[in-house]
């Protein structure tokens, strides 16, 4: 720990010059950090081509189109991920999707609690509210959606889910409000159903911030003042701040705020090997800490979705069956 004082002591002017420039600056506190989810179904990594098969029911049709807009505007790295066939073709694909929906609309009377005025004044206004029974109507709509996903080649079949919505909706007698248009709510589940189904199929690229660590519990005075100075430059020069928590680690510093800032970086600059080290060590030093553990499974989650992605440009998933 001496030499991280001695060396504090020779940038004493480095650090006062930050502090004066971003004394007056709001902290930044974030890291960008651009990474991808794998698909949650693995089986369709090496799926190129898709064609949209029958949906069965009366949303059925409804719900291929959703899924045929949301697999068509896949894009990852810029490339069109999926080679979304429609209708007839001449060209065979890797997969089909085909599937059911059913709705269900369902009404019945019902009393309920509800806070009505039951005294007013000369003027009409109320003096006294009550929570009495009123009669009520609750409508409940039960929405499922069966899923599969065959590939094309054996007919094997890659892909089988089932999504269930319910959505509950009561009215009373002199409430403000009356029923949702049954259509809208129907038209929400089949938009989350072919969300969910995009997401079960093929990854996803992301961009978010992920806030920094920020206390200086347990350091020193010297070392506090130069992890603030750090902290400080993430808003204009977070290269900067990177090299600084670095700097101090190489000087012999140790803190969990060190170490996660410092897997942080290298999680935004790519290094997805030194970050998931640096996290693992910063879950040593304090197991359980609830945004190192996020941190790992996004470092996690990112590298299986880049092995994935690797395979299919390779082809070499279908040679690794």
């Amino acid at each position: 720990m001496n030499r991280l004082l001695n060396a504090t002591t020779t940038v004493t002017g480095a650090i006062l010059l930050a502090l004066t420039c971003f004394s007056g600056n709001a902290q930044a506190e974030i890291l960008v950090i651009d990474g991808m989810t794998p698909a949650n179904s693995p089986e369709f990594t090496d799926i190129q081509s898709i064609t949209i098969d029958r949906f069965g029911g009366r949303d059925g049709r409804a719900l291929a189109f959703e899924v045929e807009d949301r697999l068509s505007a896949v894009t990852i790295f810029g490339q069109p991920y999926f080679d979304v066939i429609g209708g007839r073709s001449a060209v065979e694909p890797d997969a089909s999707l085909s599937g059911n929906v059913t709705a269900g609309i369902d009404q019945y009377e019902t009393v309920a609690k509800r806070r009505r005025c039951i005294e007013r004044d000369d003027k009409d206004k109320c003096v006294t509210y009550k929570n009495i029974d009123v009669d009520c109507v609750t409508r409940t709509i039960d929405f499922r959606a069966q899923v599969r996903g065959t590939r094309y080649s054996d007919g094997r079949s890659l892909y089988t889910e089932s999504f269930p919505h319910k959505n509950e909706q009561t009215v009373c007698f002199g409430d403000d409000q009356d029923f949702a248009s049954s259509e809208s709510v129907i038209r929400t589940m089949l938009s989350d159903t072919a969300n969910a189904i995009r997401n079960d199929l093929a990854p996803a690229q992301y961009r978010q911030e992920i806030r920094i660590l920020e206390s200086r519990k347990g350091m020193s005075k010297a070392e506090g003042q130069y992890f603030k100075a750090a902290v400080k430059m993430t808003k204009n020069d977070p290269q900067e701040a990177c090299r600084m928590w670095d700097e101090a680690a190489a000087n012999g510093m140790v803190h969990i705020s060190l170490l996660f800032n410092r897997a942080l970086c290298a999680e935004q600059r790519g290094e997805l090997e030194a970050a998931l080290a640096l996290y693992e060590e910063a879950e040593r030093l304090s197991p359980g800490k609830i945004e190192v553990t996020q941190s790992l499974q996004r470092v996690s989650d990112h590298q299986r979705a880049l092995d994935e992605w690797a395979l299919r440009q390779s082809g070499g998933v279908e040679n690794q069956r």
